[in-house]
């Protein structure tokens, strides 16, 4: 039965990998970013904010969970306060949602495909992710 939900699990991971990857999907403005920079208190950090935007529109909620929105699923922990949990750098957080299992996550997707602008934006996002003021 573990080994079921394991592969369960996995291919649900690897599914999660390829959403939302595409240029077009990117263009979206979803209305959690601005919210979440102004409850944050990153707003007026582009890059930051950029971040958050692209956080919300890769499918990164269909396994975190950021103030309030998304879920927790497959242990995936919530990441609101991530900014001050982690010693990681902005680039340490974009190496890390790059290639995961590099750092022994073997569930998360790798995000490379972003492209490294992005994941230095979500870096910043993540960085900037002290917890809700």
């Amino acid at each position: 039965m573990k080994v079921v939900v394991l592969v369960a699990a996995s291919s649900l991971a690897l599914g999660l990998g390829s959403c939302g990857k595409s240029e077009k999907s990117l263009e979206r403005n979803p209305p959690l970013a601005p919210n979440w920079a102004e409850q944050q208190g990153f707003s007026g950090n582009k890059e930051a904010e950029r971040g958050a935007e692209i956080f919300a529109q890769v499918g990164c909620l269909n396994c975190h969970s950021y103030l309030g929105e998304g879920t927790p699923n497959l242990g995936a922990p919530d990441l609101t306060a991530i900014g001050t949990q982690s010693p990681r750098t902005i680039e340490g957080y974009a190496n890390y949602v790059s290639n995961p299992s590099d750092f022994g996550n073997q569930v998360m997707p790798k995000f490379r495909d972003l492209g490294r602008r992005k994941l230095l934006a979500v870096g910043a996002f993540l960085e900037a992710s002290k917890g809700e003021r």
